[in-house]
């Protein structure tokens, strides 16, 4: 994919601390938990937004540490499995981004993929519906 511009506005990117630690935030979907520190986005979820590639030593987070969050526009989302390019995607039980295609996952849509995952863990440009 080749990026021509940012013509309307940059990514916009918060921070928040997380409830626990989290083994690799790069690119999954995070969420509030109930005391509105950040916690993955589970099954069906709609997320706050996405932990970006800088988060961390590769990715890792520490309870209490703050994780960088995009909230809209296009970025890296990390895939659960492999999906089509196009594909709507949902967030699966780990925070990682999967086709929306069954159960809560198809009426969840909160992503659309640019580029074709080949495989889980790989690192895809999404647009952020959320």
């Amino acid at each position: 994919m080749i990026y021509l511009a940012t013509s309307i506005n940059e990514s916009p990117v918060i921070t928040q601390p997380a409830t626990a630690a989290i083994e690799d935030v790069r690119g999954k979907a995070v969420k509030f938990d109930s005391n509105g520190t950040v916690v993955l986005a589970g099954a069906g979820e709609t997320p706050l937004g996405i932990g970006i590639m800088t988060n961390g030593d590769e990715g890792a987070i520490a309870a209490g540490e703050h994780v960088d969050i995009q909230y809209k526009s296009i970025g890296l989302v990390c895939a659960g499995a492999a999906f089509a390019k196009g594909a709507n995607l949902s967030v699966d039980a780990n925070g990682n981004f999967v086709t929306a295609t069954t159960g809560d996952n198809a009426t969840t849509v909160v992503a659309k993929a640019l580029e074709a995952a080949t495989a889980a863990g790989a690192f895809v440009p999404a647009i952020l519906k959320f």
